[in-house]
């Protein structure tokens, strides 16, 4: 297994994480905004929008309600940028991911949020089906934006990741397909924030900002893993914290319709070995994974039948990165809210 590749499965494992966008309908018993109930008194449009593909909502869902988000991302990695933020050809390898975000209001402005996900790789002639680590979070509403102050709604979310993908003692004929999570429980927290913006008519502008920080627990390694090695490698690895910076808007052109984007940034620190690394042919095994970091962008436009279902789909692409693969993919999620 090269280098790249175990790179490229760390990152698409750790992305995951952040890939998921809390639908933030603007239903007439969800409570985001007085801007928005007053809106609603003056007969104003209201804007139904399902939030843009990465940036999650700044608002938990309410008490005795849930949302359902399916996601469906299609991706290529074409390329990795090396040390010196260059990008370099790769053979083209596959990967087909489906997540379902599933968001329970509960009372005292919380929600819970699982996320169940599998997904199926392919390179180079091999391919596999794999479950990938189930995702969970528990929200918190700190504050509510008001109509005439200046401050945003704002959400705090602490989650971590059960970890239920297969990551180590890869099957090498696999060529890395095998492999479905990666091994740590990546406990973090996430702060959110957001507001809207009445622009008249149906012209609504909703910028999203999120920052979270993970701090993935150490894990033990055994033969092949995501985090290189091989036969007879034994021991622990510190995978490298993580910082996420997602912004995120979307642009109300009718109540059906809207254009979201989002820009991503993600530093990963270095990951540390500690144990008995094992030679291959001689050769001592490599285990470990540098620093990385990550630009992209995910332009979508949005379809909404009512403010209980809509579709946004669009594409999620690298732009810029330091040890990390270069991709493209195609997104699409459906938004149901009840």
């Amino acid at each position: 297994m090269t280098s790249s590749r175990r790179k490229e499965i760390l990152v698409l494992g750790l992305l995951s994480r952040c890939v998921f966008g809390y639908a933030d309908s603007f239903l007439a018993d969800n409570p985001p905004s007085e801007a928005i109930i007053e809106t609603k008194k003056e007969k104003e449009p209201i804007p139904w929008l399902t939030g843009p593909l990465l940036t999650p909502a700044a608002y938990v869902v309410p008490n005795g309600h849930y949302n359902i988000e399916p996601y469906l991302f299609i991706t290529t990695n074409y390329g990795i940028y090396d040390a010196e933020w260059h990008a370099k050809t790769i053979a083209k390898d596959y990967n087909i991911i489906t997540q379902i975000p599933v968001q329970f209001g509960m009372p005292w402005d919380c929600d819970f949020t699982i996320v169940p996900a599998w997904s199926w790789n392919h390179t180079d002639g091999a391919s596999h089906w794999v479950l990938n680590d189930l995702q969970f979070y528990l929200d918190y509403q700190l504050l509510y934006d008001q109509k005439g102050k200046w401050w945003p709604a704002i959400k705090l979310e602490l989650g971590a990741s059960v970890p239920l993908g297969r990551y180590r003692k890869l099957n090498p004929r696999a060529k890395a397909t095998d492999i479905g999570g990666v091994g740590s429980w990546l406990p973090g927290a996430a702060i959110t924030m957001s507001r809207l913006f009445w622009w008249g008519g149906h012209f609504f502008f909703i910028p999203r900002l999120n920052i979270q920080y993970t701090i993935p627990n150490s894990v033990h390694v055994s033969d092949i893993s995501i985090y290189g090695g091989g036969k007879h490698t034994r021991g622990k690895v510190y995978p490298g914290q993580i910082l996420h910076v997602l912004f995120g808007f979307e642009i109300s052109l009718s109540q059906r319709w809207a254009i979201a984007n989002d820009f991503s940034y993600m530093h990963i620190n270095k990951s540390r070995f500690k144990g008995h690394a094992g030679t291959t042919a001689g050769m001592p095994n490599r285990v470990g994974l540098p620093s990385s970091e990550q630009l992209s962008l995910a332009p979508a436009i949005e379809y909404n039948w009512s403010e209980n279902y809509g579709v946004i789909a669009g594409a999620w692409f690298s732009v810029a990165g330091r040890n990390i693969p270069e991709f493209a993919s195609a997104v699409i999620a459906l938004n149901i809210y009840h």
